[in-house]
Formats: structure tokens, sequence, C-alpha cells
């Protein structure tokens, strides 16, 4: 237990020196921060207008107003902006590492390589999506008169959290493969093809579609379930099936780099 708790604080350490050393770097290129600020904000603009569009001849849409969706769109650019600043940077640099035999550098470190490999580098200027996110979940919540009690946030946040999870394990997952198939740069854009459909309710679309993303690829508790939590109709077997597959694909992720690394011949050698 002990050597539990040690290895988590230095794994904690070293996350905060990572964020550390990112936030300087970007620092030297602040105006890519409002640069990137804007683009967000035309993107929401645009995917407010789209869901707009469809609410134009009827008030609801698989049970959801547009306010309540609204609350659907902020969380999908708060999951995209962590797949932009975080993983997206990462991903790449993987990819690089392993095609140029620099990866060598990172597997003689004494921590554990998927750690340092996928959550080394952030981008911060593309957290502006989370901004985004925040700020339309605020007016969501504002228009709909609905300030939920301390519990549905306290659910919202674990589910919140539990998608960040999935999201990063994927990703993690699919950064492997690089070791066994090098050109695969464009696995990031693959990922974030597939978080489009998180941009609406699951309720949204219809059957087998709906329950393909609920239950068998549940891309629907990234967005609508931590949603259904504030607005109060969570239902269990959706946050139970998102728990449980966030759990495996943790699993997985870390199952697939131990093979990637006993398997990895520098290019370099």
């Amino acid at each position: 237990m002990r050597c539990l708790w040690q290895s988590a604080r230095r794994h904690a350490g070293l996350l905060r020196l990572f964020i550390q050393n990112s936030l300087l770097a970007n620092l030297e290129y602040r105006v890519n921060f409002a640069g990137a600020l804007m683009m967000s904000l035309l993107d929401a603009l645009w995917a407010v207008g789209g869901a707009l569009l469809f609410y134009t001849h009827r008030t609801t849409i698989g049970g959801w107003t547009f306010h309540e969706t609204l609350i659907v769109i902020g969380l999908f650019f708060i999951a995209s902006g962590f797949v932009d600043a975080v993983m997206q940077p990462n991903v790449r640099d993987v990819i690089e590492a392993v095609r140029s035999g620099t990866m060598d550098y990172t597997l003689i470190r004494p921590i554990n390589p998927m750690f340092h490999a996928t959550l080394r580098r952030f981008r911060f200027e593309k957290l502006s999506g989370l901004l985004v996110g925040i700020v339309l979940i605020g007016y969501a919540l504002t228009q709909l008169r609905l300030w939920p009690a301390l519990e549905r946030w306290l659910v919202f946040g674990l589910l919140g959290l539990a998608a960040v999870a999935l999201l990063y394990a994927l990703m993690a997952a699919l950064a492997a493969l690089c070791f066994w198939v090098v050109d695969i740069a464009n696995v990031d854009e693959l990922v974030l093809g597939v978080l489009e459909v998180a941009r609406f309710p699951a309720q949204a679309f219809p059957e087998p579609l709906r329950g393909l993303i609920s239950f068998v690829f549940p891309i629907a508790f990234i967005s609508t379930a931590p949603a259904e939590a504030l607005l109060g109709r969570l239902t269990l077997p959706l946050a139970l099936c998102g728990l449980g597959f966030t759990l495996f694909a943790l699993w997985l992720s870390a199952w697939a780099w131990r093979r990637a690394v006993a398997s990895y011949t520098s290019a370099s050698s």
C-alpha cells in the first residue's frame, strides 16, 4: 500500500511538472488562445444554429427541448476540448517517436510509459472549447430556470470524469497501435469523427443507432448521460453501462501498452 501511495505521489508530481512546462511554452504564443477561442465560438454558433434549425417546427426532439439539448452540446465541446488539448498532441508525438526511434528515451525512464507518453504535453489554447461548453451549459440552465440539487451536481461531476477517462483510454489504446502499424497519423481524426455523434442527445437518433451508441459503444455516455444527471432523468442502465465500459477501456489501454512495449523494436536499432 505504501509503494502504491509513493507511486501515485510521484506520478502526480510529474503530471504537475508536465502541466507547468506546457503552460510556459503556451504563454510564448498568447495570441493563439484568442484565435482558438474565436474558432470555438464560431463552431459553437454553427452547432447551436444547426440544432435551432431542427427545432424550428417542433418543440421537442426525442423528448428533449432546445435548451436541454444545449446542455448536451456544451458537454460535447468540453469533451472535444479535452481531446484537442490533451490527447491529440500526445498521440501524434507517440506516432512520431515510434517512427523516428526516439521512443527509446521514454521507455528507459523509471515511469509508466503510457502515462509519460500520453500526458506529457498540453495545448492550453485548445481548452477554449471547454470555456465555450461551460458557457453553453450555464446559459441553458438559466433559460430553463433550473439549478440542480447538490446530489445532481455530484453525479454530473462523477459521470463527467468518467467520460474524460473513457476518451483518454480509447485514445491511448489507439496510440498503442502505432507500435505495430506505424502509419496511423489520422487516428485522432477518427476519434473526433466518431465523437461528433455526441453533439446531440442519444434519444434524438432512431433505433438501432440509439441502442448502439448507448449500450454497445456508449458514445452517449460522454454527453447525454451527464446532461440527464443534471436534468434528473438519468437511467441506471446507461450509467452502469458507461461506467463499466470506461473501466474496461482503461484496462484495455493499459494491456495494449504493455503488449506494445514488450514487442517494441527501436527504429534506430
